[in-house]
């Protein structure tokens, strides 16, 4: 509800406006109504509000000069002045306050009920605008940091490179760059409000580094993000010192960080992505809590962090096939290299990115150890007192078993077994005119059921999920570029290209066209 003030110093009068106005079927909620002009400011002053009705003509403080007080606080503001007076005086100068209305005395209730309904329209509009905007605005952010992250993997071509760089307002980039990498430390530990303090230190590297002027930079995940940085090696190496000394000060993490070569930019600034990327990967092995420059490339260790995180990956896939014979397998191989540790600060360092990557796994498929395992933080503790590499394995083949043996009966729900036909049957029909009618229809449902079920089961409605899955299938299509954008509405279900072309849009803020010159 819209909160209003409402200032009066007839008494009769301000109580026949509380009383005689339907405030709470007009959608707002008088917060404040005063006869005395300096307390209503008082409150103002204290507290936001939207709408403010006020007689015009008071002792002390007119209304007036109550309003342009008010409007100094918030210039959004929507007055509607009452007064006793046709005086031209007073309404010019409301006009010139851009008031929302002005009303005689005696008041009619018809009239003023009128304008604040225009009123609450207007605050209706306004506010959908700001969220088209602001849904517009993150769709965008989502998009350039989509941008930047391909740009750093090399997946777009050069000549693409310069007209997306001023389309996406990317600072300029000289002939050479470094790509560098930070990352929060012991997330997994630390983490015990629900992520807040993990995001609250992402935003302050943010901070950094946009005041920094570093370069531009996106989220590779929610506790890592990578930036470019044109400038000095030794400029960027003291920087990642100061943003390390600043987040072990004024949060509760650490951060380390990673940087590759100054390459050829943009022909080789995945070279330096990738550099960086394996630095970081190395942590488990170097260290947490510091800097990691390309002179540590070569390591004395005889395991390849890569070869690790490439093992993991395999037994998580087996972990999401509910196949216990595989992660054995995997686990012996992954095991097999981690035995030749030769130091206990090696062990821990692995036992820690270990459950980090287990932590990251479960979170791509909606579950965290809570969830799924009823594990708390004190539980999770204990993988950093592991002396040796036969106590991670044995923990982690539990773990593996019993994560993998919850997540198989969890998708042997009845509702998921449900889901699962009718999620192949819209994947298989994007291209035809689906309606939520005729899905519940064919598989004998209720719509309003049908409804129900995707909003239970997907978290979304069944027109938001339809749109998402033909969206994310015509971005598949559009790097074929024997299609014509035209063909690829038309294989998502849409025969409007104008149509498509704006959904595009508002989902991922860029049009059709755009996308395919990224590609």
């Amino acid at each position: 509800m819209y909160r209003a003030v409402v200032v009066d110093d007839e008494k009769y009068d301000l109580e026949g406006l509380r009383r005689l106005i339907p405030w709470a079927e007009l959608g707002i909620e008088v917060v404040c109504s005063e006869n005395k002009p300096l307390a209503a400011l008082s409150y103002i002053e204290e507290y936001p509000i939207d709408i403010l009705v006020t007689d015009i003509k008071m002792p002390v403080l007119t209304g007036l000069e109550l309003s342009r007080k008010a409007q100094e606080r918030n210039p959004e503001l929507r007055t509607i002045f009452i007064s006793g007076y046709q005086d031209f005086q007073y309404a010019k100068q409301a006009l010139h306050l851009k008031a929302d209305g002005y009303v005689l005395k005696p008041i009619d209730d018809d009239e003023i009920e009128a304008l604040l309904r225009k009123v609450v329209a207007d605050l209706d509009e306004t506010n959908k605008r700001r969220r088209e905007q602001s849904r517009l605005d993150e769709s965008f952010e989502y998009v350039r940091g989509d941008f930047l992250q391909h740009l750093l993997e090399g997946a777009i071509g050069e000549e693409a490179i310069p007209p997306l760089m001023e389309k996406f307002k990317l600072e300029a980039i000289g002939d050479t760059a470094h790509a560098a990498i930070v990352e929060l430390d012991d997330v997994l530990w630390k983490s015990g409000d629900g992520g807040a303090a993990a995001r609250s230190a992402m935003e302050t590297i943010v901070r950094e580094l946009e005041r920094g002027q570093l370069g531009p930079w996106c989220l590779l995940a929610p506790t890592q993000l990578a930036f470019l940085h044109s400038g000095d090696a030794w400029e960027l190496e003291r920087f990642l010192h100061e943003l390390n000394d600043r987040i072990r000060t004024s949060t509760s993490f650490t951060v380390t960080a990673g940087y590759g070569e100054a390459m050829p930019f943009p022909a080789r600034i995945d070279r330096s992505f990738a550099q960086a990327k394996e630095l970081i990967g190395n942590k488990m092995f170097l260290g947490k809590n510091r800097v990691i420059a390309p002179a540590h490339a070569k390591l004395q260790s005889s395991i390849d962090a890569k070869d690790i995180n490439a093992v993991l990956d395999d037994i998580f896939a087996a972990v999401a096939q509910y196949d216990l014979v595989r992660i054995c397998d995997c686990l012996e191989e992954l095991f097999d290299n981690v035995r030749s540790f030769d130091h206990p600060l090696k062990v821990h360092s692995f036992s820690i990115h270990v459950a980090s990557k287990l932590e990251a796994y479960l979170r791509t498929a909606n579950e965290t150890f809570y969830s799924l395992l009823g594990w708390d933080f004190e539980h999770l503790d204990a993988v950093r007192r592991f002396e040796t590499a036969g106590d991670i394995e044995s923990w982690l083949r539990r773990a593996l078993f019993e994560i993998s043996e919850r997540l198989f009966f969890k998708k042997q729900g009845k509702n998921r077994r449900l889901m699962d036909p009718i999620e192949s049957y819209i994947r298989e029909h994007l291209a035809e005119e689906l309606t939520l009618r005729e899905l519940a229809n064919r598989f004998s449902y209720s719509a309003n059921h049908m409804g129900l079920l995707f909003k239970d089961q997907m978290g979304e409605s069944f027109n938001d999920y339809l749109v998402r899955n033909r969206m994310e299938r015509a971005k598949a299509l559009l790097r074929d570029p024997k299609l014509k954008i035209y063909e690829v509405a038309d294989r998502v279900g849409y025969k409007s290209l104008a149509y498509f072309s704006r959904l595009f849009r508002d989902q991922f803020g860029i049009t059709p066209g755009d996308y395919r010159r990224m590609g």
